[in-house]
């Protein structure tokens, strides 16, 4: 009888064990469910996450561009309005005026016309570096200032003035953006027939 007892009990508590077995089974599987699905958000929710970073990103870059053009911009206004100033329109005035076609001519002149050939000189030559660090387009200095007419004006004095210095260095981004400008407008333009 014992026995009997003890075998119902054990099959009940068999019974029992494989119901609880079975819950945790199925809690065990409803728990990886959810974690599953939590994970699943999570990483979603961190692609999104990126995405938003990689389109502020990308407009953070293109405000940076917008205001470096917009600085490089206003740094060529600043040189125009120089050059435009009527102390310069003077200068530019004298150098075309004069006519010089030797570096003797350049050295008869009065000592403040020299100065006008160093003014314009001068600035045409921060024209070139502008241009040659890629701050500035050479299609921006073609529209607004005339480099063939003051490099032909000014090439004699240039000239001159590296022979008498023994220099090849005087003036050099200057005759480079004039070189530059020849090419350009010698080059093919896309989209006009």
């Amino acid at each position: 009888m014992l026995q009997s007892v003890f075998l119902d009990i054990f099959g009940a508590l068999t019974g029992d064990v494989s119901i609880l077995s079975s819950i945790a089974v199925i809690t065990g599987v409803l728990f990886v469910a959810v974690q599953l699905r939590q994970n699943n958000r999570l990483i979603a929710a961190a692609a999104e996450q990126a995405k938003a970073a990689a389109i502020q990103a990308e407009l953070t870059t293109k405000q940076m561009l917008q205001n470096n053009q917009i600085a490089n911009m206003d740094m060529i206004m600043r040189l125009y309005e120089f050059a435009d100033s009527a102390e310069f329109q003077s200068a530019w005035l004298t150098v075309l005026s004069s006519k010089i076609s030797s570096f003797d001519d350049f050295e008869k002149l009065s000592r403040e016309d020299q100065i006008y050939y160093y003014q314009v000189a001068a600035l045409f030559e921060s024209l070139g570096v502008l241009v040659e660090r890629k701050i500035v387009g050479l299609d921006i200095v073609e529209d607004m200032f005339l480099t063939e007419l003051a490099w032909s004006t000014l090439e004699p004095f240039i000239i001159g003035m590296r022979k008498k210095f023994g220099s090849d260095q005087g003036y050099t981004s200057f005759e480079g953006l004039y070189k530059k400008l020849c090419e350009f407008k010698n080059a093919p333009q896309v989209g006009h027939s």
